[in-house]
């Protein structure tokens, strides 16, 4: 029988050599430190993102830099502009005007009418709306592209009331009292109400109330006429004037109307019909009848002194 024999002592455990020649598996502390870095939201976002950003823009500034790319670089811009533009889909041909008089209508066209055929891109839109909203007989205005190569320009125009005559010329007149426009013709608008002299303007509601109370004559009409921003004239087509006063002309009006329809007033030769003193009113004849009733009066004195 062999005797047993005794394991070394550091039998079945790893030499220290063999653990030195072992790979270690544990990252250095630079790939340890590049990976934590790695996993930081904003430094990913920097590698991926701001690093080519940067570059570009560096490159995009060399390049630009020079005098000569900066103008070939605008003249392609140009070209590609001029291109488009002058693409038939975007060429304007004709102007169109809705919602204005004719007088206002001729007045836009002959502003913008000789700027066609253009492209749209060339137009000042905004320019041209203000410039029509300036035009103090205009509320509102739109100017837009339409189909089938239109400019279309659509208005609001304030409506006029009444038509004043100034040393100036013949003015429109909102229901506000503000001057619209001048005109060159009463008959252009011959279904509005006359009216004249200094202040007439700020007595538009007296205007008013005169008119509404002559409805039933209102084809004798032919206009109303302010004296010494007092008082009102209201003249006749025939010529008739009836002198109006201060206080009350509505009512004296009235009263007039009723007796012209009683004693025919307006169908005799009259100049005049004074009732500034409705107490005392006093009629004028015209000259060619004043003269006839003086021959009638001598004529009639000669046979009585026979």
């Amino acid at each position: 029988m062999q005797p047993m024999k005794h394991a070394p002592k550091y039998a079945g455990s790893v030499r220290r050599s063999d653990v030195a020649n072992a790979s270690d598996p544990a990252p250095s502390l630079l790939s340890y430190r590049m990976q934590r870095l790695w996993l930081t939201p904003l430094f990913r976002a920097l590698v991926r993102v701001g690093l080519p950003a940067v570059a570009i823009g560096g490159l995009g500034w060399i390049f630009l830099s020079q005098a000569a790319n900066r103008d070939y670089l605008r003249g392609l811009l140009q070209e590609a502009q001029v291109s488009v533009q002058n693409q038939p889909v975007h060429q304007l041909q004709t102007l169109t005007i809705e919602g204005a008089s004719p007088l206002l209508a001729e007045k836009i066209r002959a502003q913008f009418g000789n700027l066609f055929p253009i492209s749209a891109f060339e137009l000042d839109l905004e320019g041209m709306r203000d410039w029509i909203e300036e035009i103090p007989s205009v509320e509102r205005a739109a100017v837009i592209t339409s189909t089938g190569r239109l400019l279309s320009v659509q208005v609001t125009e304030i409506q006029p009331e009444f038509i004043w005559r100034s040393v100036e010329g013949l003015h429109l007149i909102s229901p506000e009292g503000e001057l619209l426009r001048r005109v060159s013709q009463r008959a252009d608008f011959a279904h509005l109400p006359l009216i004249a002299g200094e202040g007439a303007i700020a007595f538009l509601s007296e205007a008013r109330a005169l008119l509404a109370a002559a409805t039933s004559i209102s084809d004798r009409l032919r206009g109303l006429v302010r004296i010494g921003e007092r008082r009102w004239n209201f003249v006749m087509l025939n010529g008739q004037t009836i002198a109006l006063p201060e206080a009350n002309p509505e009512q004296v009006l009235t009263q007039v109307i009723v007796l012209s329809g009683a004693q025919d007033l307006f169908k005799r030769d009259l100049i005049l019909m004074d009732f500034r003193n409705p107490h005392r009113p006093t009629l004028r004849l015209r000259p060619q009848a004043l003269a006839g009733l003086k021959q009638v009066k001598g004529v009639t004195f000669s046979e009585i002194s026979k």
